[in-house]
């Protein structure tokens, strides 16, 4: 069953997902992680049960595993085990781990061949990345929200790409090419943009609120349901990665004067093989 969420008004996510994208079927989670995400929000679940059903999906576990050790969560000490993991991360943080890796695994392999997803999945990489760490140093308590909506802000191109074919190669292309915002050129051409759908897709798949509201408005200036550092990142170009770098460090730095030049440029040097290790493993 959908997902009713409250800033949708009455709007019918599910006719809206169907007149955005036709006939085309859109995936589903696998039953695992379905039921652990489930689990991990019931109260009443135990680290055991958990555990249980984490441990029926073995690609699941791996790539937990080597999520929760990897560099963009740096823990401070190696986690050795499923149980380890659970108890260190606590069901909030492993819930946002294990809907990133749902949604990856989720997405259509295949797409017309104007997008990369090697490097799509990489940017969506970077855009994690990044949030995370100006969450961590301005607001740590969204700094997990601020991982997932970074990671799962454009979740819903590649769908658009499979379903769209070669109507929407124009519009993208542009974009990564630097011609203009994707969700601009996608208004401007169709009447919606990927934020809109992303959302819808998000009531779907039975996604939390705050994630879906981040997603909803993560090109919406100061919007109190997308968490600063992620709306920082929505517009992360790599077709000119000098200047929209300086432009991340100009806005970062007004928006948190605390935070030096040094360490924002240091943020950002740094992402580049963070997110190149955080696309292989949920990839």
């Amino acid at each position: 069953m959908a997902t009713k969420f409250s800033f949708l008004g009455d709007t019918d996510a599910k006719a809206r997902l169907s007149e955005i994208l036709g006939n085309f079927e859109l995936p589903r989670f696998r039953k695992a992680i379905f039921e652990t995400l489930r689990r991990l929000r019931d109260p009443d679940s135990s680290n055991n049960q958990i555990g249980q059903v984490m441990s029926t999906d073995a690609d699941l576990v791996s790539r937990v595993m080597r999520t929760v050790n990897s560099t963009a969560y740096a823990p401070r000490c190696p986690i050795t085990s499923l149980d380890h993991a659970i108890a260190m991360m606590g069901n909030s943080a492993l819930e946002r781990i294990v809907m990133v890796i749902g949604a990856r695994a989720a997405m259509p392999s295949k797409v017309p061949q104007y997008m990369v997803l090697k490097e799509f999945w990489k940017t969506a990489g970077k855009r994690a990345v990044l949030a995370k760490e100006i969450a961590e140093a301005t607001a740590p308590a969204k700094a997990n929200l601020s991982f997932s909506a970074g990671f799962l802000q454009d979740l819903s191109v590649p769908l658009i790409a499979a379903s769209k074919g070669d109507a929407y190669s124009i519009v993208y292309t542009a974009s990564t090419k630097g011609e203009g915002d994707l969700h601009t050129l996608e208004k401007e051409v169709f009447g919606w943009d990927h934020a809109e759908l992303g959302t819808m897709v998000c009531s779907e798949w039975d996604l939390p609120e705050d994630l879906a509201g981040a997603i909803m408005y993560q090109n919406v200036p100061d919007s109190a349901l997308c968490p600063a550092p992620a709306s920082y990142v929505a517009s992360l170009c790599d077709a000119q990665p000098e200047s929209w770098n300086e432009h991340f460090t100009q806005i970062v730095k007004s928006k948190h004067p605390n935070m030096s030049e040094e360490r924002i440029k240091e943020i950002i040097a740094a992402c580049g093989s963070k997110a190149d290790e955080l696309a292989k493993m949920l990839g």
